[in-house]
């Protein structure tokens, strides 16, 4: 713009001379002075016109550049801004799950076999951890499992007490009724494994390897059913007669 203005200063500044120079040099006479100072002013008004006009665009256009930009930043702001409802709505609450219809039964270490039954709870659950891979990949212990689960019994109870109570109740075979084969097999050599028999099937011995107070101590040749008390013997039969593993 300065530029510019310069310019037409230039333009003007030289014309002016030129005029009088003119005017010096062929002395014309006062009528011709007269249509050169017309002519003169003429330009000049419309040099003034162009230049008023040249600086009115050019200033309404930067004033309209500024116009856009703020309305644009308004814009964005408007954008960023939440909107009121989204801020005052409340944080969707979780759903809380009902578990009053599950019954867990922690059984008294009480109940536990004998052979542990003063152990303390660091002693076992040192014994389950060092024994729990014997159960892995073990054929019987999914079921024997899901039967302590339809006990109730979730805890470590499952590795620390009998099945049955076969050395104290005599049982009919209507006790059973219903029970999976793996249970009822294990239950039958369950008699032999209170007495430290020491099984050759790989498969009971893992897995009563799995039940802390099982301790292999007596080889098969050498074990005698002479050890069992008379429940014991009417129940390993009631047992061979509904055992079909």
């Amino acid at each position: 713009m300065g530029e510019f203005l310069d310019l037409i200063d230039d333009v003007h500044y030289g014309l002016r001379k030129l005029f009088k120079k003119n005017k010096s040099a062929s002395k014309k006479p006062t009528g011709t002075n007269v249509k050169r100072w017309a002519i003169e002013l003429g330009v000049a008004l419309v040099v003034g016109i162009l230049t008023g006009c040249i600086t009115y665009g050019l200033l309404n256009k930067e004033d309209k550049s500024l116009k856009v930009k703020e309305e644009n930043a308004v814009a964005i702001k408007e954008s960023q801004t939440p909107a009121t409802g989204d801020a005052e709505a409340p944080a969707k609450e979780e759903p809380q799950e009902d578990y009053s219809d599950v019954v867990i039964t922690v059984v008294d270490p009480s109940g536990y076999a004998p052979s542990i039954a003063d152990w303390s709870a660091d002693e076992i659950n040192a014994a389950i951890s060092e024994r729990k891979s014997y159960l892995d990949n073990n054929k019987y212990w999914p079921a024997v499992s899901k039967y302590w689960e339809s006990k109730g019994v979730t805890d470590v109870a499952c590795y620390c007490q009998y099945l049955f109570d076969t050395d104290n109740k005599v049982y009919s075979a209507s006790d059973f009724s219903g029970l999976s084969p793996e249970v009822i097999h294990i239950a039958k050599n369950e008699i032999y494994a209170r007495h430290g028999y020491s099984f050759k099937d790989q498969d009971i011995y893992n897995y009563f390897m799995g039940q802390v107070w099982y301790s292999p101590s007596i080889m098969p040749k050498d074990f005698t059913e002479d050890i069992f008390t008379e429940t014991e013997v009417k129940n390993l039969d009631m047992l061979n007669s509904i055992d079909k593993m």
